[in-house]
């Protein structure tokens, strides 16, 4: 299939062909005769002719912004201006949330956000850390808040009510950075509680995501391969935006949410980066003993300390203003009170972080060396950051602001605040994280698994550290010695190509085989007898390719299967019979799978109720997958293959989470490749990419579901056309920016 490569020269190597070509034809030593015809200069790229030194935003087949402006400022100005115009609604709702003000507008079931926003003081600190911001951060979030504040002023149609009169302020972007990043951190702590058995009350959101790197050794081209794969929510605060850049020496493609202004995942004409969920552990809880007679204070050694309350009103949607008072402790805001007991969350992301620090490092980096050096800014939030550059590096860190921690204690749990020995000691150093650079394997990958499962012969152990670095409790169910479906996968895949082309990193990233299923398949068919009912569907399973594709027949028995095996009793031990992921890892023969007579009956028993659910649900066992597993929009939907839920052994690398059945049995997703990106680190770089819905929010726009119904139910990246002469042939409108008076003047595509 046809990805839409292209072979046309970087601009900068077309301009020296040209230049050569009529050196050439100048310096032949002969007279043009009447016969000498010299070819005519190439037309005008984007950026060039009559927008040479203007801020222009083009916007390509897919409604996809690229942003040609003189400098990095004007850039983000136009970044802020076309985002606005894409996200009008959810970009002032991304502030509101950040700024605690949520339930003014989603009414009394957002109050718990707000009081964790407030708690945290995401815009607090923002505000206090802005003066002390570098002059080049503090000018680059005004000139995208300015950009933001450009469209609506020239739109005020598309202001929402609840946001009134307000002007956006950089402080409010960068309190947006701070609580979606640091939220990672705040869901440990909360987690923390509930493993000490006490439910704070607030929710945590679902996050996944797939990660890989290929070394130039294990490259077809000899380039790097990078695959930028997020696993979030496809609505709300993480619907990723997608953006191309050429503003001054910020030169990029990716993906960034509606409300910040740097590139977040993706490249920039050196280094691309990827990042999954998961890290050292960064968030704790202290139980504090109050005074039984005072709650107002609580011991600390030998002393007594006084507990700050804070009264804060919330505005809430069809109720009455809400008086809410916070109380905070030196361990941190308090999250919950249970008897003479309050329990405080700490995260070490204080005044002393600024997130703004991190992406600028990686949106300005020359080499691998900026992705380490966002890691040495001790801003990034918990994760796995990875990255490749053009100069063939491939590196890794296990990254984040990490507390100095006593060994003598359990931090997992909540621990004893009011003993100075579980104390917080400072702030690991960089050079305390996990780290490897172009390791001997020639690939690294993490799809939200430990660090010792993230190759075959993983230079990373637990032993000899301090667990906390290694990882958190709350990324899975040990620290160490485990995988799950998708990491195994990668490794399969990985491991087992030694030359990796463009096109098998595509196919890789979008791959719907299940880890394992070979393996159940094969249980299945030792399990029902040749003469059941049921043998010819099972024969069918047996020669099917196993991959869970839009229109496969055998992939939707195989769910349907899977689906109904989990809710029998025996579900769980039957995956811990069968199932055998970390074999991979460790580069051993999976374990044979011995079961029972009694196991072989509930597989033979489960497949046959599972083809009756089946035709009662969808009226036949000939239905495909995509009958079922959809991926829409409003009222629009369209089939999609890849699975997800490790519970039902249905999770690819291509993950998507569906949402329970409709009226018509259909799935529809909701969560799982956010904005699917695979870079050639080759020079220029190439990169292709697809987002799960469309980009933009505006319901009548042929950029509404166009995602959703071409590449993505497809399965199929597109390309980025983030080079200027691939864009060329592809634009569909274009609108100059003037920066001085703050205008936009649309104009015909060229």
């Amino acid at each position: 299939m046809s990805r839409g490569i292209s072979a046309t020269p970087h601009p900068r190597l077309r301009t020296l062909i040209w230049a050569g070509l009529l050196a050439l034809a100048g310096c032949s030593g002969e007279p043009a005769g009447p016969a000498a015809t010299v070819e005519p200069s190439p037309p005008p790229l984007p950026g060039e002719g009559e927008d040479a030194g203007r801020t222009v935003i083009y916007r390509d087949t897919w409604g996809v912004p690229h942003i040609y402006a003189p400098t990095v400022e004007a850039g983000f100005h136009a970044m802020g201006y076309a985002q606005a115009e894409d996200r009008p609604e959810q970009l002032l709702m991304n502030l509101k949330i950040a700024m605690g003000e949520l339930a003014e507008i989603a009414g009394e079931s957002q109050v718990p956000q707000d009081i964790v926003a407030r708690l945290f003081d995401h815009y607090g600190i923002a505000r206090r850390q802005w003066p002390d911001a570098s002059p080049v951060i503090r000018r680059r979030l005004q000139a995208f808040a300015d950009g933001i504040n450009a469209f609506y002023a020239a739109h005020p149609e598309d202001v929402p009510d609840w946001w009134g009169e307000r002007t956006v302020e950089p402080q409010m972007v960068s309190a947006f950075g701070r609580m979606f990043l640091y939220n990672w951190s705040i869901d440990e702590a909360l987690n923390d509680l509930r493993r000490g058995g006490i439910e704070p009350g607030f929710t945590s959101p679902r996050r996944a995501s797939n990660q890989w790197a290929v070394a130039p050794q294990r490259s077809a081209s000899g380039n790097a391969l990078l695959l930028i794969d997020p696993h979030l929510s496809w609505w709300g605060v993480s619907r990723f935006w997608e953006v191309r850049m050429h503003a001054g020496e910020l030169e990029g493609s990716g993906v960034t949410l509606a409300g910040n202004p740097y590139i977040g995942l993706g490249h920039n004409a050196r280094l691309a980066w990827a990042m999954t969920t998961g890290g050292p552990d960064t968030g704790d809880v202290f139980a504090l003993a109050l005074d039984p007679d005072d709650h107002g204070r609580y011991r600390y050694g030998d002393e007594w300390r006084t507990i700050e309350q804070r009264e804060v009103t919330l505005t809430v949607r069809g109720a009455e203003p809400r008086s809410v008072t916070l109380r905070f402790s030196d361990h941190g805001p308090i999250v919950a009170t249970q008897g003479d007991t309050a329990y405080a969350a700490r995260i070490p992301y204080d005044e002393g972080a600024n997130p703004m620090a991190v992406w600028e490092a990686l949106n300005f980096a020359d080499d691998y060396r900026g992705a380490r050096a966002a890691g040495a800014t001790l801003a990034m939030f918990p994760q796995n950051l990875m990255a490749a550059d053009t100069d063939g590096n491939v590196f890794y860190q296990r990254t984040g602001r990490v507390p100095v921690r006593s060994g003598e204690f359990d931090y997992s749990k909540p621990v004893d605040g009011s003993n100075p020995a579980t104390d917080w000691q400072g702030i690991h150093p960089a050079e305390d994280l996990l780290t490897v650079v172009n390791p001997a394997q020639g690939y690294i990958q993490n799809c939200n698994i430990p660090p010792d499962a993230m190759m075959v012969d993983s230079p990373f152990r637990l032993d000899g550290q301090p667990g906390y670095l290694f990882s958190s409790a709350n990324y899975g169910p040990a620290l160490d010695g485990w995988t799950n479906q998708r990491g195994a996968r990668a490794i399969e895949l990985l491991a087992g190509d030694d030359s990796v082309t463009v096109e098998e990193a595509l196919d890789y990233a979008v791959d719907v085989k299940p880890f394992g299923i070979d393996r159940w398949i094969d249980a299945l068919d030792a399990a029902v007898p040749r003469d059941a009912e049921t043998r010819p569907a099972v024969d069918g399973l047996m020669a099917w390719d196993r991959r869970l594709t839009r229109d496969s027949v055998d992939a939707l028995r195989y769910a349907y299967w899977r689906l109904t095996l989990a809710d029998h009793a025996d579900g769980d031990g039957l995956r811990a019979a069968i199932d055998d992921h970390l074999a991979i890892v460790e580069g051993r023969t999976p374990d044979p799978v011995a079961l029972d007579d009694g196991q072989r009956a509930v597989l033979a028993d489960t497949f046959a109720a599972a083809l009756t659910r089946m035709t009662e649900e969808v009226g036949t066992t000939e239905a495909p997958w995509g009958r079922v597993f959809r991926v829409g929009r409003d009222e629009a939907s369209w089939p999609v293959g890849g699975g997800g839920g490790d519970q039902y052994g249905l999770t690819t690398l291509r993950t998507m989470g569906y949402l329970d059945p409709n009226e018509r049995f259909e799935r529809w997703g909701n969560r799982g490749q956010t904005s699917t990106q695979v870079v050639e680190l080759s020079t220029p770089i190439r990169s292709w990419i697809y987002l799960p819905v469309g980009q933009s929010d505006r319901p009548g726009s042929p950029h509404y579901a166009d995602q959703a119904a071409g590449p993505f139910s497809e399965r199929r990246l597109k390309p980025s056309w983030w080079l200027p002469e691939d864009l060329a042939g592809n634009i569909k409108s274009r609108t100059v920016l003037d920066l001085t008076g703050s205008t936009a003047t649309p104009a015909p595509a060229p």
